[in-house]
């Protein structure tokens, strides 16, 4: 094996204009695959980091469905839904008293105030919408949120600080504590970093949406509640629309395996020509070393031990080229990172940590492998075909 290394860099070494530039075709498609597993990677570590947050699947009674309903033409189909009457504190009430659907149970409210800033006017267990931990401060009391008391909790991109007061809707509210920054990458139903909560009895102005979220819930049971509930006949549609959160995750890895895909489309169109590189180069290494192939089998060399030599000149190259497009990705991580450091988008508290993943790296070598094998694999078939005495009399 020592000494089939040394012979295919030697040969390799004889002409290195050529050798980069089958090199470059193979580490194009390299990067192309380990650039796109990478991206993907992150984007499903932060994502899934996300949705454990809440600890469970988590259940939002609300007048839309979450998946797009969409008509012939693909428009969503929002005039059937315009019409259905609001979730409403008479049927979380109703939801609560019953019990026994699911093991923890929230409503909100939510209203949007100026510069952007979401409103949520929360009662029962608040920390289902919001389970972020908290910078400084405290979270409401049950108390605070039954009587609705005039505290709020807010995002770290609200200009409060804990202790100070915050006027909403003309209410003044006392700041009892601010969550810590999430970043663009957290996974929830508000802006966690600008969120302002606040209990609902106290809540002012027009909502634009609100809901009922159950943890842990049985979907039939809640079903069947909420029906009683709005008082519909059996052969009456639903008039609410039950959504889970794990239908945005579902969403969300369609979208990584798109993007994977993508990758792996163009990286195996690099590597195509990579490959057809590698065998211009082999088959041009055969006519050039004809002679030395003829002495070869003249000596007694079976035709295994040529096509062993080639094939470990082609395996030699392609892995060269998988480490070159392995390093380019690895320095492009870097690079992103760096720059997002200084610009403050990825990294602690962004939106995408970007880790080059072992799964990634091993992808990489293994195809850039496979492609040289099987590119070196004509080549070598053709060297060992020589005769002999025909290829030592070439010239």
């Amino acid at each position: 094996m020592r000494e089939l290394l040394a012979q295919a860099f030697g040969e390799l070494k004889a002409d290195r204009f050529r050798t980069l530039l089958s090199l470059l075709g193979v580490a194009i498609g390299i990067f192309s695959i380990v650039a796109a597993l990478t991206l993907v990677d992150s984007m499903q570590a932060v994502v899934r980091e996300g949705f454990e947050v809440y600890g469970g699947d988590l259940l939002f009674i609300d007048r839309e469905p979450l998946e797009p309903d969409l008509n012939e033409d693909g428009v969503f189909r929002w005039w059937a839904y315009a019409s259905r009457p609001s979730v409403s504190w008479r049927e979380y009430r109703f939801l609560k008293e019953r019990g026994g659907a699911a093991d923890g149970r929230a409503f909100t409210r939510i209203a949007y105030a100026a510069y952007g800033h979401e409103v949520v006017g929360v009662a029962g267990d608040w920390t289902l919408l919001v389970p972020q931990a908290l910078a400084a401060g405290r979270g409401f009391t049950a108390a605070e949120v039954e009587a609705g008391a005039a505290v709020t909790v807010v995002g770290a991109e609200v200009d409060a600080k804990c202790g100070g007061a915050l006027w909403i809707e003309g209410v003044r509210y006392e700041v009892i504590g601010v969550f810590e920054k999430a970043g663009a990458g957290t996974v929830s139903p508000v802006d966690v970093d600008r969120v302002r909560l606040v209990p609902y009895r106290t809540m002012r102005g027009p909502a634009l949406r609100s809901s009922i979220l159950l943890a842990d819930a049985d979907v039939a049971k809640v079903r069947g509640m909420m029906r009683a509930c709005r008082r519909l006949r059996p052969d009456e549609a639903d008039d609410f629309a039950l959504n889970r959160l794990s239908f945005l995750l579902d969403e969300m890895n369609e979208i990584f395996a798109l993007v994977s895909r993508m990758g792996w489309i163009i990286g195996l169109f690099s590597l195509l020509v990579g490959g057809i590189g590698i065998a211009n180069m082999l088959y041009v290494s055969v006519e050039e070393r004809r002679s030395q192939i003829g002495i070869c089998r003249a000596l007694g060399a079976p035709r295994r031990v040529i096509i062993r030599q080639f094939l470990g000149e082609s395996a030699v190259l392609s892995a060269l080229g998988g480490l070159a497009g392995i390093a380019l990705a690895a320095l492009t991580v870097l690079a992103a990172r760096g720059w997002a450091a200084v610009y403050g988008v990825l990294g602690t508290g962004g939106s995408l940590p970007l880790v080059l993943s072992l799964r990634a790296v091993l992808s990489g070598l293994g195809i850039s492998l496979v492609i040289g094998l099987l590119f070196g694999v004509a080549p070598a078939r053709s060297a060992a075909r020589l005769a002999p005495i025909e290829a030592i009399a070439a010239k």
